[in-house]
């Protein structure tokens, strides 16, 4: 694999480059200035949501940062309410104007709930902002194989999903899924990245840790991009843990080391709530 910077970026199926590693906004105390840090330490890569209500935050630290529009990327998320076909067009043009935008350059579904038919209007929806020019790439969040094969499956759908966003981590690792997106050239994008710090003392991550001179989180992020190729969303109110996320380049583990880390998995969610996606119909 070339060598990986702050600059890199994975290839989508629809011919769009994001940037590997996402900032997230979800829970943020204070969004706009924890977005303009990350933007000051090299992140390109925004995530938000309607539900997180960040939006407005995210679109004033993007102004604030003086950073070219064309220089970064900015995904958001349709909530439930919205899975029609008008509704989630209508989901695009809101975020837009929420975040003073001209478009984004990723939108999701953010979760499978309202059943196979309400999922496919939406996503509908999504082809349609498409068509508009409002939105570049469009995918899904906490979907599963059942899922995305029910929307493949529809004459209607034109557009394969460019991402799924899932929750991943050493622990989390999702096999069947992650198996499927990377058959399918659907990318694979991680929240709770580092298992929301509940794993940080891990035997191997430490020793690992150690071995590199990096920290745990550093060593997990690394692995991430890349022994896996998939793209790690990570968030911190902390300036000197967002500069130290940017600090994955430059060094790699070696390959019994990745291979040890696949080891880990558990089927450990670090997510509290209903977030497992086969318990929606």
């Amino acid at each position: 694999m070339a060598t990986l910077s702050m600059t890199s970026t994975f290839r989508l199926n629809d011919g769009n480059a994001m940037p590997i590693l996402a900032f997230g906004t979800a829970a943020t105390q204070n969004c706009k200035q924890e977005v303009l840090t990350a933007l000051r330490h090299s992140y390109t890569h925004v995530d938000t949501a309607h539900v997180y209500r960040t939006e407005p935050e995210v679109g004033e630290a993007i102004r604030a940062s003086g950073i070219p529009r064309s220089q970064l990327y900015v995904t958001s998320k349709l909530w439930d309410p919205d899975f029609t076909r008008e509704a989630a067009l209508q989901g695009v043009k809101k975020s837009l104007t929420t975040m003073q935008l001209d478009h984004l350059d990723l939108f999701l579904l953010h979760n499978p709930r309202g059943g196979p038919e309400r999922r496919r209007d939406a996503w509908l929806g999504l082809q349609d902002a498409v068509d508009a020019g409002l939105v570049r790439s469009i995918g899904v969040s906490n979907w599963s194989v059942k899922h995305l094969e029910e929307l493949a499956g529809d004459d209607r759908v034109k557009i394969v999903p460019a991402c799924n966003q899932i929750e991943f981590h050493p622990w989390c690792q999702q096999a069947e899924i992650v198996k499927y997106c990377v058959a399918k050239g659907i990318q694979v994008t991680a929240f709770s990245a580092l298992a929301q710090g509940k794993r940080m003392d891990d035997e191997l991550v430490a020793h690992l840790a150690d071995k590199y001179g990096k920290s745990p989180s550093q060593v997990i992020l690394r692995w991430m991009v890349q022994h896996r190729h998939i793209v790690p969303i990570t968030k911190s109110s902390k300036e000197e843990r967002v500069k130290q996320t940017t600090e994955i380049f430059g060094w790699e583990l070696e390959s019994k080391d990745c291979e040890d880390i696949d080891k880990l998995d558990e089927g450990m969610k670090a997510r509290i709530g209903d977030w497992d996606p086969d318990a929606h119909e």
